[in-house]
Parts: structure tokens; sequence; C-alpha cells
């Protein structure tokens, strides 16, 4: 899964610079202050985030969480994983 970006206000592909009544405007900024459930800061604009889907969450509920957390993650459960001797699956 390719990981996505969010534009700045005010530029090209990003919300307008000011409050408007865009729901596409509305939605990027709801993103972009939705919390990553890693390291508890806003996802925010201008870093590369992910959808995340929690087991047994909401579906309707859309959670972020920044790419480079997220693969942090990963990374240091496979450590963890290799120093218990568990299989590591691609």
């Amino acid at each position: 899964m390719a990981a996505g970006i969010l534009s700045e206000p005010g530029t090209k592909f990003g919300p307008c610079e000011h409050a408007c009544h865009h729901s596409d405007c509305a939605e990027t900024r709801q993103m972009a202050a939705s919390v990553c459930r890693i390291c508890k800061e806003p996802i925010g604009y201008g870093r590369c985030f992910y959808r995340d889907y929690q087991v047994g969450a909401d579906p309707r509920v859309k959670l972020y969480v920044h790419s480079a957390c997220l693969e942090d993650e990963i990374a240091a459960q496979r450590r963890t994983d290799v120093d218990r001797h568990v299989p590591v699956t691609q």
C-alpha cells in the first residue's frame, strides 16, 4: 500500500487557506488533525501516512498512522520475533 500525504492549506493540492464550506477541505483538515495511534501526534500536513485498520474497530471510523511510525513498529516487532526465534513470514 502506498502512503498518502496531505498538502498544506493554500497550496495547489491542499485545502483552502481559510475556513470554507468545501467538503473535501473539511475532510482534509479532519485527516490532518487526527492523531497517530503510535506517537499520539497529529497526522499533519507534508508527512506520509497510512490508513490504520485496527482489528475490531468500527470500519466507518477512519484512523490514520504516520508511515514512519508504523514502519518502525513493524521493524521492532520483526526484531523481537527474531530474538525469540519466531519464524518471520513475508
